[in-house]
């Protein structure tokens, strides 16, 4: 009997081939890398309107050229945002509002999001205030990218 048998030779064989392994499997399976649709969305600033009864919240969003603001299913989606503010150590004003319609162009566009103070609640300030926003635009087929920002710090000004 030889030392660890015909076993052992197939191991050593094998064993020479490990390293090629991983290329081997990238040029038997290509794979096609395919960029996702890409869509964002940013809160920019906030003037006050009406004593406080709203802010008119700028915001500038991207999505894919031809797609819409909103959803073909006439659902009252699109972009919405949400103001919050404290305008005293016990209150907050807070309000939410969207819109929806435009024609996205693949490139960085602006628009404004009328965000009416929540009833019964304070009205909004000048002063800093704490804006999150979110997009959905849809194809005529229905595929939809989404995006979000991240809570964003503002100034409401006059």
């Amino acid at each position: 009997m030889s030392k660890g048998g015909p076993m052992r030779g197939a191991i050593r064989r094998f064993a020479r081939f490990l390293p090629v392994l991983p290329f081997a499997a990238v040029l038997m399976f290509p794979t096609t890398a395919a960029a996702a649709p890409v869509a964002s969305i940013q809160p920019q600033s906030a003037v006050l309107v009406a004593r406080g009864a709203e802010v008119d919240l700028t915001f500038v969003f991207t999505c894919p050229a031809g797609d819409f603001v909103g959803n073909p299913y006439g659902m009252p989606f699109g972009a919405d945002a949400q103001v919050q503010q404290a305008v005293s150590k016990t209150q907050q004003a807070i309000g939410s509002g969207f819109t929806s319609g435009q024609t996205c162009t693949g490139q960085p566009q602006t628009a404004v999001i009328q965000v009416l103070a929540a009833v019964p609640g304070p009205p909004f300030r000048t002063g800093p205030a704490v804006a999150s926003a979110r997009l959905e635009a849809c194809d005529t087929l229905g595929n939809c990218v989404f995006a979000s920002s991240a809570p964003t710090t503002l100034r409401i000004t006059k």
